[in-house]
């Protein structure tokens, strides 16, 4: 089931985005999210309750996650907002892409996470979805979560096996997910058509001095941007896309915030002394 949930595609994985340190082989990135999913079902589930998502520990390993691009405007003031090959080709032969926030500059630290809260505006859809995930077959859900209980929380079915409100508001976010995940391949689609995207390195220097190296992303090329056909620029325009387009070249600055909530935490671990996010 582990790999059913593995293989959802752009909606799951950012799997070429790689972090680094100087020197270091490069690490995938994959989700650490989901450990033990298994489907949904009102007879193997049906004495399960659900407590409200509050502890966001379960995102503390995550350095990277998809973001939908309708999720591009709040996340893009937060978070770099790159591009990763997500597998396969599509219909023109260009790499399937698709959006990820980078949440931390080493593999498995988000540094948004502390003591089990998420410090910051905004929390990806990708987080806020669990434990639920679609399979090939239909809805999973995490029963490695310890807001999973026979005792605790909102129930999941009622006596008829029918799902709750709660189950039914949480399978209706996990649809929408789905749904904007689906139309995000649209407009990476039309980004990698036009030969828009042009891998990125960069390289971050803590006040240690230890370097730490980006790759693996994608993002969209400034000059190729400029040099597209005004019929073209006015098509992206029209259809949204171009305002998406400069939030994430936008959004880059953001790693100078990364590379400073970087060195804060290498303070905290040092000394024991904590320190509030910097904006």
């Amino acid at each position: 089931h582990g790999r059913q949930a593995h293989r959802q595609g752009a909606g799951q994985r950012a799997r070429a985005a790689r972090i680094r340190r100087r020197g270091d082989a490069g690490v995938s990135v994959a989700s650490a999210l989901f450990r033990a999913p298994e489907p949904l079902d009102p007879a193997s589930h049906a004495a399960l309750r659900i407590a409200p998502l509050r502890d966001f520990g379960i995102a503390a390993r995550l350095h990277a996650v998809f973001v939908a691009a309708t999720e591009i405007p709040e996340a893009a003031p937060e978070d770099p907002i790159g591009f990763v090959p997500s597998g396969g080709h599509g219909a023109a032969g260009a790499p399937v892409v698709s959006p990820v926030a980078l949440l931390g500059l080493v593999p498995g630290e988000n540094l948004f996470v502390q003591g089990g809260r998420w410090q910051a505006r905004y929390v990806p859809a990708f987080v806020r979805r669990y434990p639920f995930v679609s399979g090939r077959r239909g809805p999973m859900i995490d029963m490695a979560w310890s807001g999973l209980s026979p005792i605790d929380g909102e129930p999941l079915f009622d006596e008829a096996g029918r799902p709750t409100p709660t189950l039914a508001a949480a399978l209706d976010f996990l649809a929408r997910f789905d749904a904007e995940a689906l139309r995000t391949r649209g407009f990476t689609a039309r980004l990698a058509a036009l030969e828009l995207l042009q891998p990125l390195q960069a390289d971050a220097t803590l006040p240690d001095g230890t370097t730490l190296t980006v790759e693996g992303f994608r993002v969209v090329d400034e000059d190729r941007l400029r040099a597209l056909p005004d019929a073209e620029v006015l098509e992206l325009h029209r259809s949204g896309m171009l305002m998406l387009v400069h939030l994430h070249r936008a959004s880059l600055a953001r790693m100078r915030h990364l590379v400073e909530l970087k060195a804060l935490r290498e303070h905290e671990r040092r000394t024991g002394e904590p320190h509030g996010p910097t904006g």
